[in-house]
């Protein structure tokens, strides 16, 4: 719920820490769910944590995160963007890129319904499933 009037038109700034929280978990219940079907060999980002929290917002580096991918000589990179609708609908895109030729391989989303630690993971399982691992789908 907005807090002030401002807020309510231009919207609260930022993901609550529930959602902050909520964003981890997603991002490891996806990493595990592509890691363990075989066709996605996650890279350690680690030596490149500095460089990834100055390039934030990552969806507005003007594809910065595909140089970042070739420096651990990563293959794919995979950006997602948790879209807040409302309080109760939420959307989750993921976008697949060829990191040596700076190509969208592919994108993917799901509707979230539910503000929930549940209902996003739910959202992740399903995502992973139908799209990212799809039949005919992955590396």
């Amino acid at each position: 719920m907005p807090k002030t009037e401002e807020d309510f038109f231009r919207g609260v700034t930022g993901p609550s820490p529930e959602e902050q929280n909520r964003l981890a978990l997603a991002d490891a219940l996806l990493a595990k769910l592509l890691a363990a079907d075989g066709r996605y060999e996650i890279v350690d980002l680690a030596s490149l944590k500095d460089e990834i929290a100055a390039a934030r917002p990552i969806y507005d580096c003007n594809g910065c995160e595909v140089d970042l991918a070739g420096k651990v000589k990563a293959e794919l990179v995979m950006t997602s963007v948790m879209e807040k609708i409302s309080e109760t609908h939420l959307s989750l895109t993921v976008a697949l890129v060829d990191v040596a030729n700076s190509k969208l391989v592919s994108t993917s989303s799901v509707l979230i319904q539910g503000n929930t630690d549940e209902s996003w993971l739910h959202g992740v399982r399903w995502l992973a499933k139908n799209r990212l691992l799809a039949e005919g789908k992955g590396k």
